[in-house]
């Protein structure tokens, strides 16, 4: 699902999703087969398949002459339970003779409620090596402000849920609008880049644009896409 600027309507990256597809064609929802892989483990095959393959696309783009915009890439907290990530992901991904910076890691935020010192151990291994790292669904379970002061990333992805719908008789969505600005405001002021997720509307656009949040990703730009219409679109943007 690509990423874009708002202020320049121009994709600047992307996060790489996966959806299941029946044998008729229809598609299961992540909130329904993720679930399931979570449970079982299984999950970890999936973004190490996930990964692979955008250190791959990424290595393409680059023998092509082309320059890849950033790439993001989801990880499970399953996977801080192994000493080895950070090793087994920088051997892989040294395989493919790429630069990190075309590489983003997304966590979600409700990983970090649970063996937070482990996990922010690997995550600064992480960024030391170049990745960046951001925190997914920030403000879908319950933040704390040390969440943002401790964490060591540099990004932070604003859930929908604050996302107001412009409605300024709504006490409900006077308080959204009223939030976001401050969590932005705060997020900057703490050297970190911001970017909403879930932008359904032109309307949520314009209070992005008036809080100073100017990169996005949501339907109102693009659902995600398969894999040879995104690679279409954004290798017409490289050209």
């Amino acid at each position: 699902q690509p990423k874009v600027s708002v202020s320049e309507r121009c994709v600047v990256g992307a996060e790489a999703l996966t959806r299941l597809q029946n044998e008729d064609g229809s598609i299961i929802p992540p909130d329904v087969f993720i679930p399931v892989l979570e449970s079982s483990g299984k999950i970890l095959e999936l973004d190490w398949y996930v990964m692979r393959f955008v250190f791959s696309k990424i290595r393409d783009w680059l023998d092509e002459g082309k320059k890849p915009q950033k790439i993001s890439v989801n990880l499970s907290k399953i996977h801080f339970y192994y000493d080895t990530l950070v090793d087994d992901i920088i051997r892989e991904f040294e395989k493919h003779q790429i630069s990190p910076e075309y590489v983003e890691f997304e966590i979600t935020e409700s990983v970090f409620f649970e063996e937070a010192d482990l996990i922010i151990s690997k995550i600064e291994r992480l960024r030391e090596y170049g990745f960046k790292v951001s925190v997914d669904d920030f403000g879908a379970g319950y933040s704390s402000l040390n969440l943002i002061r401790e964490m060591p990333w540099k990004i932070l992805k604003i859930d929908k849920s604050f996302l107001p719908v412009g409605n300024e008789e709504d006490d409900e969505d006077v308080q959204k609008k009223v939030m976001l600005k401050h969590i932005i405001g705060m997020a900057q002021n703490l050297g970190l880049e911001c970017i909403a997720e879930g932008v359904e509307t032109a309307e949520q656009v314009t209070i992005l644009k008036e809080n100073n949040c100017y990169l996005a990703q949501g339907y109102l730009f693009d659902r995600p896409l398969p894999v040879e219409q995104f690679v279409e679109r954004l290798e017409a943007l490289m050209e």
